[in-house]
């Protein structure tokens, strides 16, 4: 790899507004004209030592396109300084480069709310969810787009359990399980809103932005593609295959706590679901007695037929 421009030091990377809420931190000049292909969406948490990596295969594999790469960080190390050094050998062919770094007090939620913080600062016309770790081979952003363009889909799922995918870069034999686990819970509790999803725990996906309602929305923890698929009935879904690689350097940060997460967000979309067909079937009812009072006034009703000429 070639030899990395040096890190600016830690004052020269804006931090938070007064406010303490998080603040959007230009990179690079955005491109001109109208709305980007794409903006590929990396939230990070303590990912220095892969994000230049990252960069660098992004770069490649964007190169022309009218794309960003947009960086939320919730990192206590030296990531955003990193992406700022990286805008030095920033190329017109390049992805522009932005960082929205989250403060402390403002990450609740974790990784699912920086990912709707992303979504609604993306300025792509589709978002490309993917992890910072170089898991998720950068190399297939460009081709999940291409497969919603081609098959009319607002989704398209990067999955580790259809024909072309391999789950080998989990940690061990616990950690595959676990995941199994995971999925086998979350098909069995959303069957029809999961329906043709084979991998609903992947965090590689490509959503067409204008498909999503963000507010309809409630992250909480790791899993975000679950609350997508559950809390926006009707997308069109598509699955391509990708083998889930290594992680380079830094630590994963799945826990027991994230487990506990998932837990919690299973039952809170399964309330929010039966919740939601209660009012359709309520909905039902009255539009039916709405339509059998109408009739039955109309029935009631006496025609006094008139006399012509009187």
């Amino acid at each position: 790899m070639p030899e990395q421009p040096p890190i600016p030091p830690r004052d020269a990377v804006p931090g938070p507004d007064p406010e303490g809420s998080a603040r959007v931190i230009p990179l690079a000049r955005p491109r001109p004209g109208p709305t980007l292909e794409l903006t590929v969406l990396v939230p990070t948490r303590n990912e220095a030592g892969n994000v230049d990596v990252l960069i660098d295969r992004l770069g490649a594999a964007l190169r022309g396109r009218r794309a960003e790469v947009l960086f939320v960080d919730d990192s206590d190390d030296d990531t955003p300084r990193r992406v700022l050094a990286r805008t030095h050998d920033a190329t017109p062919e390049a992805p522009a480069l932005r960082v929205i770094h989250r403060p402390p007090d403002v990450r609740a939620g974790g990784l699912g709310t920086a990912v709707t913080t992303g979504l609604a600062a993306a300025r792509g016309e589709w978002a490309v969810v993917m992890d910072g770790d170089l898991q998720h081979p950068p190399e297939l952003v460009p081709g999940l787009v291409e497969a919603g363009r081609r098959t009319g889909a607002d989704l398209v799922v990067a999955s580790r359990r259809v024909p072309g995918g391999d789950a080998a870069g989990l940690d061990g034999v616990a950690r595959s399980a676990v995941s199994g686990a995971a999925t086998w819970l979350a098909r069995a509790a959303f069957p029809r809103r999961l329906h043709g999803v084979t991998d609903p725990m992947s965090g590689f996906f490509a959503v067409r932005r204008t498909a999503l309602d963000l507010h309809a929305l409630r992250p909480d923890g790791f899993k975000i593609l679950l609350e997508i698929l559950v809390r926006s009935p009707g997308l069109a879904t598509h699955e391509v295959g990708f083998t889930f690689g290594e992680r380079q350097a830094g630590d994963s940060k799945a826990s027991v706590g994230e487990g506990l997460r998932f837990a919690r967000q299973v039952v809170r979309l399964s309330a929010a679901r039966r919740a939601a067909e209660r009012r359709a079937r309520e909905r039902r009812r009255a539009a039916a007695g709405q339509a059998g009072d109408a009739r039955q006034g109309w029935s009631g009703r006496v025609r006094v037929p008139t006399r012509r000429g009187a």
